[in-house]
């Protein structure tokens, strides 16, 4: 009886010291991806475009509301362009100047979802000049040109 009554203290116990910093994640302790997609330009036979046909140091994209610039090796790949959820809008048009005499326009709809620790967004639909593109899963979208 005495195990018993022990046993059904520690229970008491353990559910009166939940409180509501148990209920949450704790945030410091998780490492998360970064939310972000890529663009690969291509030739047709394949071969990269950025930093061998369009050679710049970072690449505008603009919208009527804001301007970012892109690094081409900020993802650790030479010829693809990174571009974070957290610094474009959903549905707002944009264009890439790809050199001083060539543009491409884009619209990225996208939904982000409301983890208390890591956003992850994903593309609902992706517009480039006009044309609906689908990525693969490693949330990169091949450009042909």
């Amino acid at each position: 009886m005495k195990k018993l009554s022990f046993l059904l203290f520690l229970s008491l116990l353990c559910i009166a010291c939940e409180g509501e910093e148990d209920k949450e994640p704790n945030c410091e302790l998780v490492d998360c991806l970064s939310d972000t997609f890529f663009l690969d330009y291509q030739d047709v036979d394949g071969n990269p475009l950025i930093g061998a046909v369009f050679v710049q140091d970072s690449f505008k994209l603009s919208s009527p509301t804001r301007t970012i610039y892109l690094k081409v090796n900020a993802s650790g790949f030479e010829n693809i362009l990174p571009i974070n959820f957290n610094l474009i809008e959903s549905g707002v048009d944009y264009e890439l100047a790809l050199s001083p005499t060539e543009s491409d326009k884009f619209n990225f709809t996208f939904n982000t979802n409301t983890d208390p620790c890591c956003p992850f967004s994903s593309i609902s639909d992706f517009q480039y000049n006009d044309t609906t593109l689908t990525g693969d899963a490693t949330r990169t979208y091949l450009i042909v040109r």
